[in-house]
């Protein structure tokens, strides 16, 4: 594949490679020498300095875990809230580190070994293949060391973690206990009090909901917002821009004339005899004799390949490029003419006899027909070689320039742009760009007033902005919104309304033990009253607030009598619970079941131990750090 790549890599795919590499030099590297290089601390932990290197690497990591559970990053996980959750493991990883070189736990040369070689992702064929590891490090930007060393650092720490967790005791009968409360069923009744029932109750005077207003005007803001001057680089906008002409298509055609040709493809079915499976002497032997039957007619390919071959599920393999193919078995396969079958021949998963079956020839496309492509393809490449120099000029002329964008505007021969206006939750164009926002309302651009650092929306998009206006977040006038307080106003009164109501009942309830007070409520409605059976902590039956309330109150000592709580929903619903029964769960505890509480003790062990680390130690976080 590596080499591929490389025989491909000419051209406009060349350039495209260029600009990848290069977009993330520019945007993080250059930095480094406008700053003179001065390293920049995260945190520091009893002295002890966490590089914002090791921020950035571990909210990147972290972006991709979340972005491959979730498809895309969760709404409240911005950059910020990423990097505060980061900073935080950081700060208790190197805790746990300083506890663990105090202590003297360290993990053997061995045990890393033996670690990385388990690793299912740096295997091949259930094996550890060196190869593989080494890409797949390079792909990540890893060295062996690097990661070697990363490696001992989690199995060290993980020594302290088994110590702690080995110490854990659970006695069995608090364990019972324990499981007979976890196990616990609550059976009883509810009754919900509805505030938008209330609300026809409520008079809107206007001068009420003027008051209402006037002391409830936060609920009545206009967003903070600003307008931004910007300047964008768009290679695509660029691409549009690029004149041709037919010689220099037709060059460009020839000069990259394998990216627009169909390879030659080879259809093949094989019989694999697994070295695995037979070792090698008898998988030699035993295709040798398969083979044999092959060529004698004794028996036919096909009907050998569907009952002795040790890969039965991929017989026929289908059209594939002799590059796509693993090197001895496209040796092979590439000398072969259509029907014939070659001799066995040993490749990485055993020894294989290759039948080909048709073969699809090589076609090299006319200029004429590929033109279009062409034509898009030479854009890209000219448009990349534009975009590169605009983003180096737009870069270092805005921070040379921070007062202003006109100086980079003229140097690039581009226009200033002026967005609508964005608030911090959204707005239109770049505005819907949460990286624009954040840098629109960060201390540089809006209190500072300078130019913002580049703002990369994709490989092939960045910009710079600067603010053009501002407004603060204020009241709006009473008059625009007086529906809206209206609204407001009954919702509130509504609430009051049902919360005196409830409180009445629940205390009539309460002096009585049981539901009778419910047949003096007119308005009773048979859907407003839920019985619940065999409630147990985790069930869903109700909401969970309902759920968590029930599991608070105590049973009545009266036989035959109900205790009586109560919760008010986020809605202003008030739901009186009557709990009439509690049946504790089975106190049988199974190994698996002790396991289980002795892994949660272990767990709740680790957390104090982690807080109690964090009370005692001297821990400093730079805040410009989780900002930038």
């Amino acid at each position: 594949m590596l080499q591929t790549i490389n025989d491909k890599a000419k051209g406009w795919v060349a350039y495209a490679i260029v600009i990848f590499i290069s977009i993330p030099f520019m945007l993080f590297g250059i930095g480094s020498y406008l700053d003179g290089g001065e390293k920049v601390v995260a945190a520091t932990v009893n002295g002890e300095e966490i590089d914002s290197s090791a921020l950035t690497n571990a909210t990147l990591q972290q972006k991709q875990r979340l972005q491959s559970i979730y498809g895309s990053l969760p709404p409240q996980m911005d950059d910020k809230a990423i990097k505060e959750q980061v900073i935080d493991d950081l700060v208790n990883r190197e805790l746990l580190r300083q506890s663990v070189d105090a202590n003297g736990y360290r993990a053997s040369d061995a045990e890393v070994g033996e670690s990385i070689r388990s690793i299912p992702t740096f295997q091949k064929d259930g094996k550890f293949d060196q190869t593989t590891y080494q890409q797949l490090l390079t792909a990540n930007r890893l060295n062996a060391a690097t990661f070697e060393q990363q490696t001992r650092d989690d199995l060290t720490l993980q020594q302290m973690t088994r110590a702690i967790s080995s110490s854990s005791l659970v006695p069995k009968q608090e364990a019972g206990l324990y499981q007979s409360l976890v196990e616990q069923e609550r059976a009883g009744q509810t009754y919900t009090i509805r505030a938008d029932s209330h609300k026809s109750q409520v008079n809107p005077d206007k001068e009420k909901v003027k008051a209402f207003y006037e002391s409830n005007t936060s609920l009545f803001m206009t967003a903070e917002r600003v307008k931004l001057d910007y300047l964008l680089v768009d290679q695509d906008v660029l691409a549009e821009d690029i004149e041709v002409t037919d010689e220099a298509l037709q060059k460009n055609f020839e000069d990259n004339a394998t990216l627009y040709r169909t390879p030659e493809q080879r259809k093949v079915s094989h019989i694999l005899v697994s070295v695995d499976k037979h070792g090698k002497e008898g998988a030699e032997k035993r295709a040798g004799d398969l083979y044999a039957q092959i060529v004698s007619k004794e028996k036919e390919f096909d009907e050998l390949a569907k009952t002795e071959s040790d890969d039965t599920l991929a017989v026929d393999m289908g059209f594939l490029e002799l590059q796509d193919m693993n090197p001895a078995f496209a040796e092979a396969a590439g000398k072969l003419t259509v029907g014939e079958i070659s001799p066995p021949v040993l490749t990485p998963a055993g020894y294989e006899i290759i039948k080909l079956s048709e073969i699809k020839p090589e076609v090299i496309p006319e200029f004429a027909t590929v033109k279009d492509k062409v034509k898009k393809a030479y854009q890209t490449e000219e448009a990349g070689k534009i975009f590169i120099e605009k983003i180096e000029t737009l870069q270092t002329t805005t921070f040379e320039n921070d007062a202003s964008l006109e100086p980079a505007a003229e140097a690039m021969n581009e226009e200033i742009l002026t967005s609508d206006w964005v608030t911090r939750a959204g707005g239109e164009g770049i505005g819907k760009e949460a990286r624009v926002r954040e840098a629109a309302f960060s201390p540089e651009v809006k209190t500072e007033r300078v130019n913002s650092s580049l703002i990369e929306l994709s490989p092939t998009k960045a910009l710079v902005v600067r603010l053009n206006t501002h407004e603060d977040a204020a009241a709006k006038p009473f008059a625009e919104v007086e529906k809206e307080a209206a609204e407001a106003y009954i919702a509130a009164e509504a609430r009051k309304l049902t919360l005196a109501k409830g409180e009445a009942l629940l205390a009539d309830l309460q002096k009585t033990s049981d539901w009778k007070a419910l047949e003096t409520i007119p308005e009773l409605k048979t859907e407003d009253v839920q019985t619940f059976e065999k409630l147990k902590r985790n069930d869903r039956k109700l909401s969970q607030q309902i759920v968590s309330e029930i599991f608070k109150v105590n049973a009545n000592e009266t036989e035959g009598s109900s205790s009586f709580s109560n919760v008010v929903l986020p809605n202003g619903d008030y739901v009186v619970i009557g709990l009439s029964s509690i049946t504790n769960g089975s106190s049988e505890v199974s190994k698996g079941g002790l396991a289980s509480f002795k892994a949660e003790i272990a767990r709740r062990e680790q957390d104090a131990l982690l807080k109690a680390m964090r009370e005692q130690a001297e821990v400093v976080i730079n805040q410009s750090a989780l900002e930038n």
